[in-house]
């Protein structure tokens, strides 16, 4: 099993909806997750194609970890 650091921002595969951008977020940050998903979706409707395009963005560029 690997143990990774969470010092830098990833996508969570192990707790993810769509495709971990907010759960690595909330990981790295030590949030509660389902705040950070709520505040994405806020903000994706007052600016949905700014937010939309981060989010792709984010999901493309990351790295993916799986940590529960």
């Amino acid at each position: 099993m690997r143990h990774y650091s969470t010092d830098t921002w990833f996508c969570n595969k192990a707790n993810r909806k769509i495709a971990g951008v907010c759960s690595g977020l909330a990981a790295k940050q030590g949030l509660s997750v389902t705040g950070v998903r709520v505040a994405a979706v806020l903000l994706l409707l007052c600016f949905p194609s700014i937010v939309f395009f981060a989010y792709v963005g984010a999901a493309l560029l990351l790295p993916s970890r799986y940590i529960v």
